[in-house]
């Protein structure tokens, strides 16, 4: 099977795939440059990002207390922080899938809570560059949460990644997204939910070798279940 065919039908898959009660971290690609065509490019950290379902979990009253939104924005019940690993395939010399597997740092480790998968493609010099991705993503806590449903989320993605290297190893960029989500409460609920914003990162190579360090941090906007309130969002990732 041809590699790019391959790619959207692996992409696919993934997108009906579960594996948190969810964090939905975003951006779900950043590529911080064009990166290599030929190597692949591993990375892990922890990403923190908001829990689109709380609204609907308050309302079942499912919460230990009342959505807080604005007025508590790292309240954990609507903020949370997750393990993330991610690797970039080349496909060709500008277009790239991107694989990533995430899971909830607040409950116990279980092996795969969320699943995600997209494609970038770079447009520009190796020096000054964008590159706009898609991608889809699935997550759920199969009912092993600290509530009595079963949360679960599907969702679309888009970024674009505006970025500069301006010396060797050296990578800065602002990346805006925007993605659709729907929530799943079951039983009973399912809702769409929005969740857009940006994030400025950087990504520095560490001393002569492949190995890479990823900071990134901003803020987002999320709607669901008539509920809107703003997330803050930071990121940590080492890459190889």
């Amino acid at each position: 099977m041809p590699s790019r065919i391959l790619a959207f039908v692996t992409t696919g898959v993934l997108g009906v795939l579960a594996g948190c009660r969810p964090t939905t971290t975003g951006p779900m690609v950043m590529r911080m440059g064009p990166g290599l065509s030929t190597e692949r490019f591993y990375q892990v950290g922890f990403r923190t990002g908001p829990r689109l379902n709380a609204p609907q979990l308050s309302e079942r009253g499912e919460l230990d207390g009342a959505f807080q939104g604005d007025a508590k924005p790292f309240d954990t019940e609507q903020w949370g922080v997750a393990f993330d690993g991610a690797v970039t395939l080349p496909l060709d010399e500008r277009l790239s899938l991107h694989v990533g597997l995430q899971g909830e740092f607040f409950l116990a480790p279980v092996p795969g809570y969320g699943l995600y998968s997209g494609l970038s493609y770079y447009i520009g010099t190796p020096t000054v560059g964008l590159a706009p991705a898609f991608a889809v993503r699935g997550a759920s806590d199969f009912g092993l949460g600290e509530t009595d449903s079963t949360n679960s989320l599907f969702g679309l993605e888009g970024t674009c990644a505006f970025t500069v290297q301006p010396e060797a190893g050296v990578s800065l960029g602002l990346v805006p997204f925007v993605g659709a989500h729907r929530s799943l409460v079951n039983p009973g609920s399912q809702q769409t939910a929005l969740y857009y914003g940006a994030v400025v990162a950087a990504q520095i190579s560490l001393s002569a070798g492949k190995s890479k360090l990823e900071v990134s941090g901003g803020y987002g906007r999320a709607h669901a279940n008539g509920a809107s309130w703003n997330v803050p969002i930071a990121g940590v990732r080492g890459g190889r």
